[in-house]
């Protein structure tokens, strides 16, 4: 049983949350700044990954290794057991990252000046990725619609629709649950997506790397569940969100094609670019095969996180505008009544002393917002809560 309670000895360990905030937020970001960005979580890993690590190590000898089947048949029963999707290892290419996975896909399946589509606001590397590739990016906005104070996000079908009859249109990044706003497509929702761009020829990427954490008892759908098509299409995953092991490196790819695959592999073989870390297997397997259980308990503990937040925002700061988050660690929130911009974020860094994500690096439309990492422990959350009211209050 974990405590996530208690948070390990991050500071001082070169970790980007709490010894890089000054880097991205200038020198006011030191000493107790409460960091609520980057997407990794203050708790423990589980002590089954640990334990893996340490029997790596202890060989003594830092050489190369390969990944061995034990790496495909764990993501494979991980698949089944955890989202009931029947996934044949040979469907699995891994990766150094997801976001090293989708710059492989666009690569791969466009051309320099090829359209890819984004549903904004988005995780920034999809922003990133097609430019600096020299693609041309495309943006299928959420609908934003608000009740109570309350933000529900939907996907613009009829504009996706035509974005993607577009000729220009070759790839659709899909963040499946959506980075920052939080929602949990729904099987339907999923099927019509994947429709849209098969009917359209357009290849479609699904990166579920936050796919395990979902709120209040709720159910993610893979997009191969979803999805009436086994060829252009991949989705992307990693034990990196679920069991907090982003620094390792350890990701995989699944694409039913072969052809697709190889195009894929192509990729990383022509620019010699190795797919997997030291550690690649043993994180993965032990996460997968001896600790289930860390999510489970992770859930739950992430779901309170949220609710106490958004209860506590509501009652002290009315004016605050919350997405009903229903998956991931992560709450989009919406501040422009009380502050915006570069202001906005000075006054939490200097005044607050606490550090989220400023909306704008989602959406050049979304500088009132922020992201808000709720990852910690509960007496974390409690005082970065109580210093932000303070603040605007």
């Amino acid at each position: 049983m974990m405590d996530f309670d208690v948070m390990p000895p991050r500071q001082g360990t070169r970790c980007e949350k709490w010894d890089g905030m000054s880097r991205t937020f200038g020198e006011a970001a030191v000493g107790d700044v409460i960091p609520l960005w980057v997407a990794d979580m203050d708790f423990s890993c589980a002590p089954e990954i640990l334990a893996a690590v340490r029997r790596a190590y202890d060989c003594g000898a830092l050489g190369y290794r390969y990944l061995g089947d034990g790496f495909y048949a764990a993501i494979a029963g991980w698949m089944k057991k955890r989202h009931n999707l029947d996934v044949p290892t040979e469907w699995i290419l891994p990766l150094p990252g997801v976001v090293a996975g989708i710059s492989a896909a666009v690569a791969a399946f466009t051309d320099v000046g090829d359209g890819v589509i984004i549903q904004t606001p988005v995780y920034t590397p999809f922003h990133d990725v097609p430019r600096n590739m020299g693609r041309k990016l495309i943006e299928n906005p959420l609908i934003e619609t608000e009740e109570n104070g309350i933000l529900r996000y939907e996907i613009d079908f009829d504009h996706l629709a035509a974005v993607c009859a577009d000729k220009s249109a070759k790839v659709l990044v899909l963040c499946s649950p959506h980075n920052p706003v939080g929602r949990l497509y729904t099987p339907d929702e999923l099927a019509r997506i994947a429709r849209v761009c098969a009917e359209n020829d357009v290849f479609l990427i699904s990166d579920e790397i936050h796919s395990d954490i979902v709120l209040d008892g709720r159910k993610f759908t893979p997009i191969l569940s979803a999805a009436p098509q086994r060829s252009r299409i991949c989705q992307l995953g990693s034990p990196s969100k679920s069991f907090n092991t982003a620094g390792t490196h350890s990701a995989y790819m699944i694409i039913p094609d072969a052809d697709e695959r190889a195009k894929v592999q192509a990729f990383w073989h022509a620019l010699h670019i190795p797919t997997e870390s030291f550690i690649s297997a043993e994180v993965i397997t032990a996460a997968y095969n001896e600790a289930e259980y860390y999510v489970d308990e992770l859930c739950p503990y992430v779901t309170e996180n949220m609710h106490f937040l958004c209860s506590y925002l509501r009652e002290h700061l009315p004016k605050v505008r919350l997405a009903q988050t229903e998956a991931t660690y992560l709450l989009w929130a919406d501040f422009s009544a009380y502050s915006t911009g570069k202001e906005l974020m000075d006054t939490l860094v200097r005044e607050a002393r606490v550090a989220p994500d400023p909306g704008n690096w989602f959406g050049s439309t979304y500088g009132g917002y922020l992201r808000i990492n709720v990852a910690a422990p509960r007496s974390i959350i409690e005082e970065a809560a109580r210093r932000i009211v303070q603040c605007f209050g």
